[in-house]
C-alpha cells in the first residue's frame, strides 16, 4: 500500500510494533480497563449526560451506558490498531498518546 508516497506494509507495522513496543500494548489494555471501570462510575453518578468524549456520550445515549462504555473503548483500540498499521513511526507515538489520555481520563473521572 503506498501513502504519501512511501511505501506501507499494514501487518508488518503492527508486527513490529507489537513485537518492539509489547509493554506499551499492555500498559494500553490495562489503561483502558480502568478507564472503562471509572468511567462507569463516573456515569453511573452523574450521568450520561456528564461523559466528556463525545462519541462515548452518543453510543451511550443510543445504546445504553455498559454496552456504549464497551464500545468506545473499542473503537479507541481499533483506531490506534489502524494508525499503528498506516505509519511505524506515528503510530507508535499515537499509542503513548493513547495511554496518556487514558491516564488523564481515569484521574479526572476518580477525582469527581
Amino acid at each position: 500500500m503506498k501513502i504519501l508516497d512511501e511505501e506501507t506494509l499494514p501487518w508488518e507495522n503492527l508486527a513490529f510494533s507489537l513485537k518492539r513496543y509489547w509493554y506499551w500494548w499492555i500498559i494500553l489494555i490495562v489503561t483502558m480497563i480502568f478507564d472503562y471501570l471509572s468511567t462507569t462510575v463516573f456515569v453511573s453518578r452523574y450521568g450520561i449526560h456528564s461523559e466528556g468524549n463525545l462519541t462515548t456520550k452518543f453510543i451511550m445515549e443510543n445504546l445504553g451506558p455498559n454496552l456504549g462504555n464497551f464500545i468506545g473503548k473499542l473503537l479507541q483500540l481499533l483506531s490506534v490498531v489502524c494508525l499503528v498499521c498506516l505509519s511505524r513511526r506515528l503510530g507508535n507515538f499515537f499509542l503513548l498518546f493513547v495511554v496518556l489520555i487514558n491516564c488523564w481520563a481515569i484521574v479526572v473521572n476518580s477525582l469527581s
